[in-house]
């Protein structure tokens, strides 16, 4: 039987993780992830996996977005809030959605350790 996740599955597991993201950009994530459903099923992952798999394969590909996590907040108003970019959160998640997807359905969604952000500072010259 075929599984499919929803906005709300998925915003429970962001939200739990420490991530907001704006919904038009998980309904789009959804519709790509949703589309592996044909491919779980083909390879006769049970219904726990594939539920996983998705998830995982969503959020895995909010992150992919650049999205910030709440490192913390405060208010009576001094208001302030600091984010984070989760790094080694995403790489546990990434193994964890290797080790359950076996026959790489998951492959066709792009999503890669080396496709994060990367940034480089660049010195200046001495003279």
């Amino acid at each position: 039987m075929s599984v499919q996740v929803t906005a709300e599955d998925v915003n429970q597991m962001l939200s739990e993780l420490g991530y907001s993201v704006p919904s038009i950009v998980i309904d789009a994530i959804l519709n790509k992830v949703n589309s592996i459903s044909d491919c779980l099923v083909a390879h006769n992952y049970s219904e726990a996996d594939q539920l996983l798999i998705l998830i995982y394969s969503a959020c895995l590909l909010a992150q992919m977005q650049g999205v910030r996590k709440i490192a913390s907040q405060s208010a009576p108003s001094g208001a302030s809030r600091s984010f984070k970019y989760d790094d080694v959160g995403f790489k546990s998640m990434y193994s964890l959605l290797k080790n359950l997807d076996v026959h790489g359905c998951t492959d066709c969604l792009g999503i890669s350790c080396s496709k994060k952000p990367f940034f480089l500072v660049v010195g200046g010259r001495d003279e």
